[in-house]
């Protein structure tokens, strides 16, 4: 059975300079449960509803003006005091290429959603902020969430962070497969025969 995202009584901010997409946005989380959802059209409208409550989560459009996602993000995760800091930032985007979604990474957003979105794509976002939710990493430089998605071992086997545990690889049991029954599996598969 796959777990359903709870977003009843979730305060969700929509900020983008769009009427028509704030309005579908809403329809979609509406679809999917919430029933708080606030919206910005602007960075001014964002900062107000950010003072006046708690938010849980942030959909904000990468070019919000005046002064845009990015901005806003390490704004928002750069004040120590703002108890809205470690709230989950969904930066929408339609230029999802790999230096913009690593600028939304060293931003401090969790997550980044292609503009038009469907709703199993921003439902599968909301999924994975759920229910893979990353530690909150605090250096000088930077606040967020965890710029990892996975570890699979640090180089030399110790980690560069306080927190790094060395990780342990198993030792090779058995035979490796051969190639061709490699193939194999992956045809089956293919074929919907595994």
């Amino acid at each position: 059975m796959k777990s359903t995202v709870n977003l009843r009584d979730l305060t969700i901010l929509v900020a983008d300079p769009s009427a028509f997409t704030r309005r579908v946005i809403n329809g979609m989380l509406r679809g999917f449960g919430a029933n708080k959802i606030l919206e910005a059209e602007q960075s001014s409208g964002l900062f107000q509803a950010l003072s006046s409550q708690k938010i849980g989560m942030l959909l904000c459009d990468l070019q919000l003006p005046p002064h845009g996602g990015l901005a806003l993000t390490r704004t928002i995760r750069g004040n120590a005091d703002n108890e809205n800091r470690t709230l989950p930032i969904l930066l929408m985007t339609s230029n999802t290429s790999e230096k913009i979604v690593k600028s939304a990474r060293d931003s401090g957003a969790n997550m980044v959603v292609a503009k038009p979105m469907s709703p199993n794509s921003l439902y599968d976002r909301l999924g994975w902020i759920a229910f893979h939710p990353r530690p909150f990493v605090d250096t000088p430089n930077y606040f967020g969430p965890d710029r990892r998605y996975k570890i699979e071992g640090f180089p030399g086997g110790v980690g560069r962070r306080k927190g790094d545990s060395m990780v342990n690889v198993a030792e090779e049991s058995g035979p490796a497969l051969a190639q061709n029954d490699i193939d194999s599996l992956f045809t089956a598969a293919r074929a919907g025969q595994s």
